[in-house]
């Protein structure tokens, strides 16, 4: 194995971003090597993700004495990499990898994602949206409300002036801007969208009110042709035409991104549960919340578990009972 690179194990909480950080052509030689001088690696398997938040997601997942999880910094590079593998000449190197992306709009647009039977996806738009529920979306707001001034007081203040649960407004919240994301997507409109986020300020205070979590539609679609006035007039023939389709709203986990939903609990959070020191919670603290609080177990109900399963099964029987940590459900 080339010097200086993570031995198996590098699968947990605590790791160095430089020694599972690695580009297509790294990893495929890497792979490679393996493969040619240490055979006895080859019932061992690396797990390309896209960034070090699927690392650290996927990490509580998979036996971390038969697995390798690596990034590929991009969906592109992931796909890069497995396409790669799948050529490689002689050998087997694409049964020691395996890649996971996230779906993001290809359940509703035509994607150019090669049918590679070691690929997978996410059920959903994104992880965040594949573990989202109503009760998880619940055990971290109580576990927020907890350390906040009057948290309960206010929880019952806000569910008797809100027509709707949490979770729902949440997904009301975000589906204006996913759905003009799919627009961008789906007619190659080429749009910016770097400006609306929370890291700095929370932009979705401009369109959400935090009183009654709803948001102003109209004032979405605007401040996105605010930002790219050349394609307004494309941009709002395009939204009249999928309008017209009621049914986008049918499934709103393949439309909204999980950024947008966690960026709209973040302003709830921070705007009626703030620390007792009125400290402002993170967004890369909320979301390791939900990794945290997400129970295991529904991941290992998830189609994109469940195919990896049937493609270890085939192709690696020998070490498939062993391959996920704890051996749930297998």
């Amino acid at each position: 194995m080339a010097k200086g690179r993570p031995r198996f194990g590098k699968c947990g909480k605590s790791y160095n971003l430089e020694e599972i950080w690695a580009d297509p052509e790294e990893i495929g030689g890497a792979i490679r090597k393996i493969e040619k001088n240490y055979p006895a690696l080859n019932k061992k398997l690396f797990i390309i993700t896209e960034g070090p938040y699927d690392y650290e997601f996927y990490s509580r997942f998979f036996n971390p004495r038969l697995c390798e999880i690596r990034i590929a910094n991009s969906k592109k590079n992931v796909i890069s990499i497995i396409g790669e593998m799948c050529k490689s000449p002689g050998g087997k190197a694409s049964e020691s990898v395996i890649g996971i992306i996230d779906r993001d709009f290809s359940a509703l647009v035509d994607e150019d994602i090669p049918d590679f039977e070691n690929l997978f996806m996410t059920d959903t738009h994104d992880i965040e949206t594949m573990i989202l529920s109503e009760d998880l979306v619940e055990s971290v707001v109580r576990h927020y409300e907890r350390f906040s001034a009057g948290g309960a007081f206010q929880r019952k203040y806000l569910s008797g002036i809100r027509n709707r649960s949490l979770f729902e407004s949440l997904i009301n919240c975000s589906l204006p801007l996913g759905l003009s994301l799919l627009i961008n997507e789906k007619y190659g409109l080429n749009m910016s969208f770097k400006h609306i986020s929370c890291k700095k300020r929370n932009r979705f205070l401009d369109f959400i009110d935090p009183q009654t979590l709803s948001c102003d539609e109209e004032a979405v679609y605007s401040y996105v042709i605010e930002k790219n006035p050349e394609k307004s007039e494309l941009f709002r023939d395009a939204l009249l035409k999928e309008k017209m389709n009621s049914g986008y709203s049918d499934v709103p986990m393949q439309i909204c991104r999980g950024h947008d939903l966690m960026c709209v609990l973040l302003l709830e959070l921070n705007t009626h549960y703030p620390g007792m020191n009125n400290e402002r919670i993170r967004s890369r603290d909320l979301e390791r919340a939900f990794r945290n609080m997400y129970d295991a177990d529904r991941f290992f109900r998830t189609n994109l578990c469940s195919s990896i399963k049937k493609w270890a099964g085939d192709k690696h029987p020998e070490i498939f009972p062993a391959l996920f940590t704890l051996n749930r459900n297998l």
